[in-house]
């Protein structure tokens, strides 16, 4: 899968790495007290993540866009950063997608506890809104969609009638149209309710909401043209390009091929 990094309708797909590991913040700091004792302290609630990206035979090209972004040919950021696996498992940042109560956006929601999902086992957060008549967003923040390619977004809602729904919006943040699913959610009882999309002409944003719904937990939404199962929000919508390094694997004097290195670069999250 590739990766991808730019601004609302203007994402640079970039060769699939070879690697890419996501080392975190850790929030706690840890005292050993003389009784042998050990405390844990969150120091940092909002962790902020880096990945170490690899790219292994890389063209020019292909270094070349890398090399626009940590030169300041699109500026210095921040950019949507768009990693090889947040596409197929939750485009959503980690706060969205476990409703953390810092997303709550739509006037009547709150933050609640956990929500029994069935077979799916529980969510350990959920939003509990007062007008189920009301639509509501899980967050404010938009989740970058590409020209042509399916969206999948469900969530876990309780209400007669609730369904999920996709906000459709273009670069500049203008309302274009709406794409519902259909209504599949029960009084009372936690259901998955999915919607499936093409973005319209101009799109290349989404909100994700929930309409019909007394309680809503673990939204997500793919690049795909089917549901898959829920993951952790891996979306990044704030980052900066860092450390390129480049070693030349080969360079011939060849027109059509010959010239490849091998590159990595970090991407930090910021904000």
């Amino acid at each position: 899968m590739s990766v991808y990094l730019g601004t609302p309708g203007r994402l640079i797909e970039l060769k699939c790495p070879a690697s890419q590991s996501i080392p975190a913040d850790d929030p706690f700091t840890f005292e050993r007290t003389l009784g042998g004792k050990v405390k844990a302290q969150v120091s940092r609630p909002l962790r902020r993540r880096q990945w170490s990206v690899g790219v292994v035979t890389a063209t020019p090209r292909d270094v070349g866009a890398l090399a626009a972004f940590a030169g300041g040919e699109w500026g210095y950021g921040p950019f949507i950063w768009v990693s090889a696996d947040a596409p197929v498992t939750n485009l959503l940042t980690p706060a969205q997608a476990s409703c953390d109560p810092s997303t709550l956006y739509t006037g009547g929601v709150t933050a609640t506890g956990p929500l029994n999902l069935g077979a799916d086992g529980w969510a350990g957060r959920s939003f509990t809104n007062a007008t189920p008549a009301t639509p509501f967003y899980f967050g404010n923040d938009l989740v970058p969609a590409l020209p042509g390619q399916p969206v999948t977004v469900s969530a876990y809602l309780v209400g007669v009638n609730a369904a999920v729904r996709i906000r459709w919006v273009d670069a500049a943040g203008a309302f274009i149209s709406f794409s519902t699913g259909t209504a599949q959610g029960v009084a009372g009882v936690a259901t998955r309710c999915t919607v499936t999309a093409t973005p319209p002409a101009n799109a290349v944003q989404a909100h994700v909401q929930a309409i019909n719904t007394a309680q809503a937990a673990r939204p997500a939404m793919t690049w795909t043209d089917t549901l898959f199962d829920w993951s952790d929000g891996q979306g990044c919508l704030k980052a900066v390009v860092s450390g390129l390094d480049r070693q030349v694997v080969l360079a011939l004097r060849t027109p059509g091929y010959g010239r490849y290195a091998d590159a990595s670069f970090t991407i930090t999250e910021v904000g």
